[in-house]
């Protein structure tokens, strides 16, 4: 079929909320490995702003005597090297120190390091106030207003699910104890925008990242907007955006392992939701940022516990990832920020093992990093299409600061196992850069693909040498060759593959 799209038109700004990754384990940033993972996130612009937790659990201590010691030593050496790198940061403030705790055993299960967390509420809430303070103080302190004034603090995470006072989610609880989670997480919450804003009135603070349910939710969102502070006593607490968690689903009752059905709209809809929330509360109008999204919210499952987890191995999640950024840009109120969660990468021993992670145990970029790096071309000024284009596919042109255009194209079949159909598009682009080098950039099942290398040389164990070779060439984003043009127009075939991304940059050449 035949596309056109016009270059000339005006668009309308869209900041990148796109590239941004929650990292976990948290502890892992002080470690060769996650190193050397924000170093390629870092060259390749696959982040701007990550989310980490805060780990009062390595900072707060109590005295013989009973007085509450702080010490930043640990937390100090991740976020030197995140700042250091040029990231900016969303920090969850959580979990529970156990110094602190009313309930102390309160414990999960081991994690990273033979760690683990306290999802207890605090014995004293001026307690947790003043750690808000005290925290707050010290990343002002040591990295200066100018930068932590650009960062996002957050109180807990997913407190309707396991990880607050109860282990159970909230459809588990009894009416009393799922009160006793909204009521006590309330007081958390205000407790923690009063130390904060105590230290620092300039940063802006939210919450409640909730995993999953909308009543918790609905009464936060009440309680932030006409409730009784239960600090001042006044209506309301200050609330400067909304964290929420979005996750696309996939149905239990499938019994082909290789068929299941998630969406990038599953994820819009539910920010919609959240949003029409905010707005019957007044806040209509205040940012919301989804600190977590995959496109499944299985995090520590594989292919081993559900074979359905070999699309984060594919090319159908960077072909979901496009079609998400599409239908959330088109939305009257974008998120600020979305977050991948990245989940696994610190017990990955086997590659491609179908966990929430970006690079395979030998350092592999899979197809959705390479996504990544592709959305971090895309420019913050959405031009205007107008075109009528065959059903899974889409298109998204922009302007760059820099003055290149870019367009991306996407054909995404949400029924992963199903083939779907190929899309050639006979495209013009018109009005673009009189002198202009063209990059074309693709993701498919061959380009950009380090799984499909892997599958055809017979999914390999211990790959040899020239096999290790190959993978690595083909798990690099790959660009087409293309001769340079210019004229101030482009017209060439696009043979969109099912779940497949191709991106043009047109990058303005001096006469």
């Amino acid at each position: 079929m035949q596309l056109t799209l016009n270059a000339a038109l005006t668009g309308e700004k869209k900041s990148n909320f796109w590239n941004n990754v929650h990292f976990h384990p948290t502890d892992a940033v002080e470690d060769i490995w996650g190193g050397e993972i924000l170093d390629k996130f870092s060259k390749d612009g696959i982040a701007k702003y990550l989310r980490l937790y805060a780990m009062f659990e390595d900072i707060v201590t109590r005295d013989e005597e009973g007085k509450l010691h702080f010490d930043f030593s640990e937390q100090d050496k991740r976020f030197d090297i995140v700042v250091e790198k040029g990231f900016k940061v969303l920090l969850c403030f959580n979990f529970m120190p156990v110094a602190m705790a009313a309930d102390p055993v309160n414990l999960s299960g081991r994690r990273y390091k033979d760690k683990r967390f306290c999802r207890s509420k605090p014995a004293d809430y001026t307690e947790w106030q003043t750690l808000c303070r005290v925290q707050t103080e010290h990343l002002v302190e040591r990295y200066g207003i100018e930068t932590v004034s650009t960062w996002l603090f957050h109180c807990w995470n997913e407190p309707d699910l396991g990880f607050w006072i109860y282990p159970q989610f909230f459809f588990e609880c009894t009416p009393e104890m799922k009160e006793e989670k909204i009521v006590e997480y309330c007081k958390l919450y205000d407790h923690f925008e009063a130390g904060v804003h105590a230290a620092a009135p300039e940063i802006r603070v939210g919450g409640p990242s909730c995993g999953h349910y909308k009543e918790f939710f609905s009464r936060v969102i009440e309680h932030v907007s006409q409730g009784e502070n239960y600090v001042t006593g006044a209506k309301g607490t200050r609330f400067d955006f909304a964290s929420l968690h979005c996750y696309s689903s996939i149905p239990q009752d499938v019994h082909d392992p290789y068929r299941f059905k998630v969406a990038p709209e599953s994820i819009v809809n539910q920010y919609k939701t959240y949003r029409s929330i905010m707005e019957k509360y007044g806040l209509g109008e205040t940012p919301a940022v989804i600190d977590e999204w995959a496109a499944a919210a299985e995090g520590y499952l594989g292919i081993k516990e559900d074979p359905r987890m070999r699309f984060r191995e594919t090319e159908y999640y960077s072909a979901f990832y496009f079609k998400l950024i599409d239908l959330m840009s088109r939305l009257p109120i974008p998120p600020e920020r979305m977050m991948i969660c990245l989940s696994g990468q610190d017990y990955n021993t086997e590659d491609f093992d179908g966990h929430r992670t970006f690079f395979t145990a030998r350092g592999w970029r899979k197809p959705i990093c390479n996504g990544f790096a592709l959305g971090a071309k895309l420019g913050e000024e959405r031009i205007p299409v107008d075109a009528g284009l065959p059903r899974n596919t889409g298109v998204i042109l922009t302007r760059r600061e820099d003055g290149a255009v870019v367009a991306a194209l996407y054909n995404h079949v949400s029924d992963f196992g199903k083939f779907g159909e190929n899309v050639l598009l006979k495209a013009v682009i018109e009005n673009l850069p009189e002198n202009f080098t063209l990059k074309r950039w693709r993701i498919d099942e061959t380009f950009s693909n380090a799984f499909t290398a892997w599958s055809r040389l017979g999914s390999p164990a211990q790959p040899t040498v020239w096999e290790r070779e190959l993978i690595s060439r083909r798990s690099q984003l790959e660009e087409v060759t293309v001769p340079e043009m210019g004229g101030g127009c482009w017209q060439g075939d696009i043979l969109l593959t099912p779940n497949s991304v191709e991106l043009l940059e047109f990058i303005p050449r001096g006469n």
